[in-house]
């Protein structure tokens, strides 16, 4: 096994970081590496009924969907995330590739520490109760990619907002995030540390017990191709946002203009139906609205673009196009 230095902070990078090295790296593989503030979005979720989109949006918090299954997760500078990628056990995967076996140096590591962290349910690490660590899977071939997020210093009147959403408005099948009781590890130690510490101590004491001889950095050919990577598949909105689920998107909003109500189908994240009821006024038929929008990506920017020459007032007196947009994505 040999460790990545990775001193990376781009969610984007990290995450083309882990497909790289699953791709090109025979030697089984340890990193551990920090995000800026970020959600990373599992792989069979529906990105938009997992963020606040709007505060996600105003405070520039980066969103990527992960390789891996599993919830939604916030990141920023109080958070270490590790990796783990090794060849997969085929035949004893019960043992080998479970994800107890991954979590266990994070587990011994805080033990050591004072910190009577353990490992429950199907991908948890907690303490007195209290999660503090989700972990993930990826299975590629012969390869198996385990990580997970350890949340040290995290803020979390950050985290509690960045993933809050009116999921009331959605009707899909996607995997649900669920909410649970979490702390950070600083307040669990005897003895405080900053994070840049309990970073090397963790490295340290992962390479000590699985004796970890070969320590690498990313040269420029790897970094060069990790970005072509992260531009092509991990910062693209067709990776993040389009490959939801299908959904229903439902909302009904009241202003002086009247009640305006809205049932969306969207697939691959294209609206392909809709409907937009109310006791407001209008001169021209509401279905040419409607049919205008069908097709459309379910996108803020997709959305402006289609109706930037339309005479939106001719159909819902009074609504502007931006309320419309908002309406349409108020989430």
């Amino acid at each position: 096994m040999i460790y990545v230095i990775n001193n990376n902070n781009s969610c984007f990078f990290n995450h083309a970081a882990e497909k790289y090295l699953m791709n090109n790296f025979d030697d089984e593989v340890f990193m551990l590496w920090v995000n800026k503030p970020s959600i990373l979005i599992g792989r069979n979720q529906n990105t938009l009924t997992e963020i606040n989109y709007n505060y996600v949006k105003d405070n520039n918090i980066d969103v990527v969907r992960r390789l891996s299954g599993g919830g939604a997760i916030y990141n920023d500078f109080g958070n270490i995330n590790f990796t783990f990628i090794t060849n997969r056990d085929k035949k004893s995967s019960t043992e080998k590739n479970s994800f107890n076996k991954f979590a266990l140096p994070v587990i011994e590591a805080l033990q050591s520490l004072g910190v009577n962290a353990e490992f429950t349910g199907r991908n948890d690490i907690i303490i007195e109760g209290k999660k503090f660590s989700g972990n993930a899977q990826y299975f590629q071939k012969d390869k198996l990619l385990h990580h997970g997020s350890i949340l040290f210093d995290c803020d979390m009147s950050k985290l509690s907002l960045a993933l809050k959403s009116k999921s009331i408005k959605f009707k899909n099948k996607g995997v649900k995030s669920v909410g649970a009781r979490v702390t950070n590890i600083l307040p669990h130690l005897d003895k405080a540390m900053a994070l840049g510490e309990f970073r090397e101590y963790l490295k340290n004491y992962i390479i000590d017990t699985h004796d970890i001889e070969r320590i690498i950095e990313f040269n420029e050919s790897d970094i060069e191709e990790i970005e072509k990577i992260s531009e092509k598949s991990f910062k693209s909105w067709e990776w993040n946002y389009g490959k939801s689920p299908v959904y229903k998107y439902e909302n009904s909003v009241k202003r002086p203009i009247g009640l305006v109500e809205y049932t969306l189908n969207v697939e691959k994240s294209i609206i392909t139906d809709i409907s937009i009821y109310g006791d407001y006024f209008g001169e021209r038929n509401i279905l040419e609205l409607e049919e205008a929008l069908i097709g459309v990506k379910h996108r803020r920017d997709h959305i402006e673009h289609k109706l930037k020459d339309l005479k939106l007032d001719d159909y819902i007196r009074g609504l502007t196009i931006k309320d419309l947009i908002n309406d349409l994505l108020e989430i």
